[in-house]
């Protein structure tokens, strides 16, 4: 999607009010991320993201086509300092992380492994979004004002896609890479009306949350110098959190991924 705005300067404009973070080379499109690091070698696992994070993917095959990824990215933005990321589905893998670390991703906000930003191995951990999609009811307000309460950091997380249509843009890849890229179904008129009323009642919502002094937003990003408390449980729950999506969404049961997790944290 970062190149295909590249023909659109009115929202290049628009994004150089905001911070630009990275999600991936290909998002969905097999093989994923948790393919193609759940391989047995450690090291395999890292030089195949690095190589795939800067490379154009084809939407529809997979394959490798030239340069892009991060670095499509960064030459769109010459002038931001593009450092953090998000995987897809909340999903991460170690080698794929450190791969990311060395490519300049410094700050993680795929991971849930603690309730503050906390470090390891050169990676700052950002907590986990609140909601796997923002929607500004009730529930979720009030949580959110709990967690503000209580927490040095709270994440949130809104799909703009789902503004707009009735499903994730991607849930043409749920069964394989599909044969053309299709448009989602759109939501009816008022219905995205409504969506945008919401987002637009959440914007406010932090603005006052923000004019009362019981919460501030940051747009610079600051390495952690807490580390990670790591225990042989705590490992395993990060495991089965970051693979909730690949099993859930395409059924993917891997091989090889908790032995990654377990050597990232120097589990024995």
């Amino acid at each position: 999607m970062a190149e295909k705005i590249a023909d659109f300067p009115s929202i290049l404009k628009l994004l150089n009010n905001h911070e630009i973070g990275y999600h991936s080379s290909s998002h969905s499109v097999r093989p994923t991320i948790f393919e193609y690091t759940d391989v047995e070698d450690y090291d395999k696992a890292y030089d195949i993201s690095l190589q795939r994070e800067t490379s154009h993917i084809n939407p529809i095959n997979g394959l490798i086509e030239g340069q892009g990824g991060i670095s499509a990215l960064r030459a769109l933005f010459p002038r931001k300092k593009i450092e953090a990321y998000r995987g897809p589905g909340l999903f991460w893998s170690p080698p794929h992380s450190e791969a990311l670390r060395d490519l300049g991703l410094k700050f993680d906000f795929s991971a849930n492994l603690s309730e503050n930003p906390a470090s390891h191995k050169g990676i700052t951990f950002y907590p986990s979004p609140l909601f796997s999609q923002w929607n500004g009811n009730t529930f979720q307000i009030l949580t959110l004002l709990l967690n503000l309460l209580k927490s040095e950091c709270s994440v949130l997380l809104c799909h703009p896609n789902l503004l707009a249509n009735e499903q994730y843009w991607d849930s043409i890849y749920f069964n394989g890479n599909p044969k053309t890229l299709t448009q989602p179904l759109s939501k009816k008129p008022d219905e995205t009306q409504s969506s945008f009323f919401r987002f637009a009642f959440s914007a406010e919502l932090i603005r006052l949350i923000k004019s009362a002094k019981l919460a501030t937003t940051k747009t610079q990003l600051t390495e952690a110098r807490t580390p990670v408390r790591i225990s042989s449980d705590s490992v395993e729950t990060w495991y089965q959190q970051s693979i909730r999506w690949p099993k859930q969404v395409f059924n993917y049961e891997p091989e090889f991924l908790r032995k990654h997790f377990l050597q990232f944290f120097g589990i024995d």
